[in-house]
């Protein structure tokens, strides 16, 4: 039986593969939208605006502005990020912060390999080849309305 690529089965693997890491998310009490946002804050140069922090979770995964400001609220309460003693306007990871985004990314890695253990290495390059392409395109569509 052969499969068809289309937005049913990519929508099926993105939901199953998120399930998995959400399991381990929970385990280290974090929600998917809070480890995004985690990540986006180690992997800037430096401390973000909020805005800034709240765009890159609403370009991530599409949620309201409004979700993407309550999730960063919930990491400062949770102390995982905090404003600038200088500047209340720029947030930042704190030390506790980092050491739960290298847990979020050590579970990621390892969810990732497991997943995708055993599958040829041109399959997985024409696989991100056309899911960049598939990606860019929704995102060009959502841009024009």
């Amino acid at each position: 039986m052969s499969t068809t690529l289309n937005g049913q089965i990519l929508g099926r693997t993105h939901y199953a593969t998120r399930a998995v890491l959400e399991r381990e998310l929970g385990r280290l009490g974090l929600t998917f939208a809070q480890a995004l946002l985690l990540n986006a804050l180690a992997a800037a140069d430096a401390p973000l605006p909020r805005t800034e922090a709240a765009r890159r979770l609403v370009d991530a995964v599409k949620v309201p502005t409004a979700t993407a400001h309550g999730t960063l609220t919930e990491l400062i309460a949770a102390t995982l990020v905090a404003p600038l003693p200088t500047d209340a306007s720029r947030v930042a990871l704190t030390p506790t912060g980092r050491q739960a985004q290298h847990l979020v990314a050590a579970a990621s890695a390892e969810i990732g390999a497991r997943l995708w253990a055993d599958l040829p290495a041109d399959d997985l390059v024409a696989a991100a080849r056309v899911l960049e392409v598939v990606r860019r395109r929704a995102e060009q569509a959502l841009a024009a309305v």
